[in-house]
């Protein structure tokens, strides 16, 4: 379903993540620390638009094996997606001023909780359409 050229997938993704950074911020503050509302709503939207063009790139990646090229490139963007939210996740913390992250393991236990809340968004979004 689209909603003004947003899909009711991407409108869950970004209030899954905005919903996952402002709980880390209420309940475990020690770790993860936003300064004010902007900083939360700045820090969900970039990480949205860099998953959106981390995607288009491996559509293209896949589109491309049929050339040849992509048979190169895919490989190598499915394993650059396993630590893809880490490298979102230290790239806001280290240029968004009012987002810190303190710790390794927040890292990996904030990528694992969005990784499955994402896929989550994902197989509702598939069930809703082949209903």
């Amino acid at each position: 379903m689209k909603l003004g050229g947003l899909t009711l997938r991407n409108l869950l993704h970004l209030l899954v993540t905005l919903l996952v950074f402002w709980l880390g911020n209420e309940y475990f503050h020690e770790y993860i620390a936003i300064s004010d509302t902007k900083t939360l709503i700045l820090a969900t939207i970039l990480m949205f638009v860099i998953s959106f063009l981390y995607g288009l790139l491996l559509t293209v990646s896949f589109v491309s094996i049929v050339v040849g090229i992509g048979c190169l490139t895919t490989p190598l963007l499915i394993l650059a997606s396993l630590v893809l939210t880490p490298i979102k996740l230290w790239l806001l913390d280290r240029y968004l001023p009012g987002f810190e992250i303190h710790g390794f393991w927040t890292y990996v236990i904030l990528s694992v909780v969005l990784s499955i809340f994402t896929v989550k968004v994902k197989s509702w979004s598939r069930t809703d359409r082949n209903s």
